[in-house]
């Protein structure tokens, strides 16, 4: 196929839990070439707040009008609406940017083939934060024994120098190439290009009835098989990252709970293994019948930011975030995808992201900090995490 970089927006996943509008079409992207209506949003000093529920009524408009949107809302916007003000950023990246389209305008399209390539390097720019990530896994730690929180999400972020990449199509490739995931997406904005191969499915609504699927609780793939049964049994049997997923459930529990119907918020998974190419994962699941099926932002205004990515409880947890990292997260964090007339609502975590801007790439990783984390071991979590970005930029760069 021929290669073209105007193409606003591509998704791909795999396996059974993939993207709505994929359905059972193997190898098969979605692209979207033209749109209605745009908006972009940076949040102000003041204003944010409002700023953060003026985007989702816009979004409830398109909806109510019949228009398909997709696009992602970042964490900072998601923690706008509780209250809590963005932190100073130079960055060019909007703290939301979603688009408005026909549901025609969304068409399929063949991925190229791409293979993936050893990861690069941890980078020095991230090697250099250790100091400070044990720090403020000790700091959240003091914020746990003070029953400040149960449990916090803590993150940091790296640049590496970007020399040239692929086209949008091969990029989407590079991403399930690297690892398979089921919610795949590919955002090319003014600032540059965002890329995002998350497992975690934040919102998932059909018709009244709404699921999430948490995720927390990580341990690296083994080539032994033996071994490899031995992680995932290590893992499923750990105090600390079930305690670490089930806080993490009470909260999703909470947050559907304010759209839903009184008593049918029921948890249909607990703490399952479930295996990906490079890592195993704990991950449950939250399902709700919504009070109102077409209220959009009724809906997006209790459960942003994901509570997966913040910490227990939700507000407070993201007052220590704020607190203790001092940095804008941006689209990381976030939630994105699509909301299609007659099909449904389907949004990811925006985890596992790297942003293409000219000459350089930022990643991000994070870790769930509860009483029972060590701070050198959250570490090495985290440099294992980082491994799924650093392959992909190795991968976009590859045969160039």
């Amino acid at each position: 196929m021929a290669h073209r970089d105007d193409w606003l927006f591509l998704l791909a996943g795999e396996g059974p839990r993939r993207w709505l509008a994929l359905g059972d079409r193997p190898a098969r992207g979605l692209r979207l070439r033209s749109v209605r209506e745009r908006v972009q949003v940076r949040l102000d000093g003041k204003e944010f707040q409002s700023q953060a529920h003026a985007l989702l009524a816009q979004w409830q408009s398109w909806r109510d009008a019949g228009l398909a949107v997709a696009g992602y809302v970042g964490y900072d916007l998601g923690a706008a609406l509780e209250g809590i003000a963005p932190q100073p950023h130079d960055s060019a990246w909007p703290d939301a940017d979603l688009c408005a389209f026909a549901p025609g305008d969304l068409q399929p399209v063949d991925l190229p083939p791409v293979v993936a390539l050893p990861a690069l390097p941890l980078p020095e720019s991230l090697l250099v934060q250790a100091p400070w990530f044990r720090q403020a896994v000790t700091d959240a730690l003091a914020a746990i024994r003070a029953g400040e929180v149960y449990q916090v999400n803590l993150s940091a972020a790296a640049e590496l120098p970007l020399r040239h990449t692929r086209a949008l199509p091969e990029q989407l490739a590079a991403i399930l190439a690297v690892q398979p995931v089921p919610y795949a997406m590919v955002w090319k904005a003014a600032a540059g290009t965002l890329l995002s191969g998350s497992m975690e499915q934040f919102l998932r609504v059909q018709g009244r009835q709404v699921q999430s699927r948490p995720i927390k609780g990580t341990a690296p793939r083994q080539q032994d098989p033996e071994r490899d049964r031995a992680a995932v049994l290590d893992l499923a049997a750990s105090v600390k990252e079930r305690a670490e997923n089930t806080m993490i459930v009470d909260m999703v529990r909470n947050d559907l709970q304010r759209a839903s119907l009184w008593q049918s918020v029921q948890v249909a998974a607990l703490c399952e293994p479930v295996p990906y190419a490079t890592l195993w994962h704990l991950e449950s699941e939250v399902r709700a019948t919504l009070r109102d099926p077409s209220d959009r932002a009724a809906l997006l205004e209790a459960t942003l930011p994901p509570a997966s990515v913040t910490g227990c409880p939700k507000i407070q947890a993201t007052r220590v975030i704020a607190r203790l990292e001092q940095r804008w997260r941006g689209p990381y964090c976030g939630a994105l995808g699509l909301d299609l007339p007659d099909i449904g609502l389907d949004l990811a975590v925006g985890i596992r992201q790297v942003w293409l801007e000219p000459g350089r790439a930022t990643l991000q990783v994070g870790a769930g900090i509860v009483a029972q984390s060590e701070p050198e071991r959250e570490w090495q979590e985290l440099c294992v995490k980082a491994q799924g970005a650093l392959r992909l930029l190795a991968t976009l760069h590859g045969g160039r």
